[in-house]
């Protein structure tokens, strides 16, 4: 569940980041899925997205969206916090759909896997850390960025 799971929640998450910043600016805005470099591009207008594939299936939890910076600290932190955001509202989403749905088995397994997921993935990205285990060595979490 973790392989196939985990790139789809990224990309959302990814996602997250992307639409509001494709809101707040003018410029492209590109996310990149995957630690490889298989560079396959899907191209909506403004939005491209990289997918690279993955050096490892330990790694499926690589992506990262980039974005021109902007001045006004607001909308940074909008943006910024969009990932998160997206996350969160998966995992709620996914709470409901278990507690308030009269749903198959198998669908009850796959709506704990993503709601387990999405809430760590939430955790992971809102508290303010640097991380320092691959693939994300050297970078910050969204929550540090909000804090700078």
């Amino acid at each position: 569940m973790y392989v196939l799971f985990i790139p789809i929640l990224t990309t959302l998450h990814e996602l997250g980041h992307a639409i509001l910043a494709l809101i707040f600016t003018n410029d492209m805005v590109s996310i990149s899925i995957g630690n490889s470099n298989s560079n396959k591009k899907i191209k909506f207008r403004r939005l491209v997205i990289n997918i690279n594939g993955y050096k490892s299936l330990i790694y499926v939890s690589y992506g990262c969206v980039n974005w021109k910076p902007l001045d006004s600290k607001l909308k940074s932190i909008l943006m910024i916090s969009g990932g998160p955001i997206v996350s969160l509202l998966i995992s709620l989403s996914s709470f409901i759909c278990l507690y308030k749905l009269n749903i198959p088995y198998l669908l009850i397994i796959i709506f704990n896997g993503i709601l387990m997921f999405s809430f760590i993935q939430f955790i992971m990205t809102i508290l303010p850390i640097k991380y320092n285990s691959k693939p994300y060595i050297g970078f910050t979490s969204d929550g540090y960025k909000i804090l700078q």
